[in-house]
């Protein structure tokens, strides 16, 4: 079998052992005696692990948390649950993921909202200032990726619940790329939501991912995608009345993999037991040991680098001429190691899965390639 290093959790984690066991053995359970071994009850239960893990993880209760199959799911549900009305406008910025913007853009264009989006510079920096700028008492919603995909741009939450919270505002926040690496207080982060896929840096698989939907807003919320599981009491099957639970599960609406939710439950507690300060700690410490090689090696380093805006992601200009997308490609074949080409530039991101070997071996193969 192949062995590979893998330095682009940014994209896709080398799955946890432990998730990928307690997925496998989900599956292998439904293969062999189907609702047999995977009974009403199981069905019913199978999203608490993983909500009661990313509870310990956000320091926020179990009920403040709900499981979906992906955070565009899971975001386009809250975008119709919240349905800016005609003449609102939605504050995001240029370099965010598209599927942070892209659930409310949907939403915009079907009620007459606006989509404000805050510019970024040269080096894809948006500048905190700008984003603030576009919020006024017409903003009903401030959608940010909370760590910036392209560069590790990393917001302060906390600054921006408060900006949207004083026009009456809500903070929605697609932690996809933090969730995992860098500590998060769901409740003193001041957000309204929270969501994350669990394929990153949670070190899950693809098929799960959770939120956490504040108690202050959860109660008007209607969701925008509903199902069998949206009513209080999955199993009382009935078509002629919904009555959503009080807490966040009311955005669990359907089945979906539960092998991948149980097995992100599985990735989750391990990063709980680890402790996410010293996750952050680690992360930071690998991706220190990739600045300080790059500048060596004479290659700029496009990430913002201040204590209060960096992340572990560090994103590489390579010199004039020379492709990112070639250089990840060649990383690959010829040495086995994963990064990733994003906006020009090459994204490395180091997780708790890595040493200090694995990012020698990828500046010594840098030093060839560049050269």
């Amino acid at each position: 079998m192949k062995s590979w290093t893998n330095l682009s959790y940014a994209n896709v984690a080398t799955t946890s052992p432990a998730a990928h066991k307690a997925s496998m053995e989900w599956s292998d359970a439904l293969a062999r005696g189907g609702a047999a071994e995977f009974d009403g009850e199981a069905e019913k239960n199978a999203m608490m692990p993983l909500r009661r893990a990313a509870a310990r993880l956000l320091s926020c209760e179990v009920a403040d948390v709900c499981v979906g199959s992906s955070a565009t799911e899971l975001l386009c549900s809250l975008a119709w649950a919240v349905s800016p009305s005609g003449g609102s406008n939605i504050v995001s910025t240029r370099t965010a993921f598209p599927s942070t913007v892209y659930p409310w853009s949907r939403v915009a264009e079907a009620n007459g909202a606006k989509i404000r989006l805050a510019n970024h510079d040269e080096e894809l920096y948006t500048n905190p200032d700008d984003i603030l700028d576009l919020i006024d008492e017409a903003t009903s919603v401030v959608t940010l990726s909370h760590v910036e995909y392209s560069t590790g741009q990393r917001y302060d939450l906390r600054r921006f619940a408060d900006a949207a919270h004083s026009v009456g505002a809500l903070l929605v926040v697609d932690a996809s790329q933090s969730m995992g690496m860098v500590p998060i207080d769901a409740v003193s982060s001041g957000a309204d939501a929270i969501v994350s896929s669990g394929y990153k840096w949670l070190r899950g698989t693809y098929g799960a991912a959770v939120a956490y939907i504040s108690p202050e807003i959860r109660g008007d919320l209607n969701p925008g995608l509903l199902g069998f599981r949206s009513h209080v009491d999955i199993w009382d099957l009935r078509a002629d009345r919904m009555e959503l639970p009080d807490d966040a599960s009311r955005f669990e609406y359907t089945t979906i993999h539960f092998g991948a939710a149980l097995g992100l439950a599985a990735a989750v507690e391990e990063i709980n037991e680890i402790g996410i300060e010293e996750v952050w700690r680690y992360d930071l410490t690998l991706s220190d040991s990739v600045i300080d090689g790059a500048r060596r090696l004479g290659i700029e380093v496009a990430s913002p680098l201040s204590d209060s805006e960096r992340s572990a992601i560090v994103s590489l200009k390579l010199p004039e001429g020379v492709s990112s997308e070639e250089i990840a490609r060649r990383l690959q074949d010829e040495y086995s190691i994963l990064v990733t080409s994003r906006a020009g530039l090459l994204r490395v991101s180091p997780h708790i899965d890595n040493s200090e070997e694995d990012v020698q071996s990828l500046l010594e193969a840098l030093k060839h390639l560049v050269s």
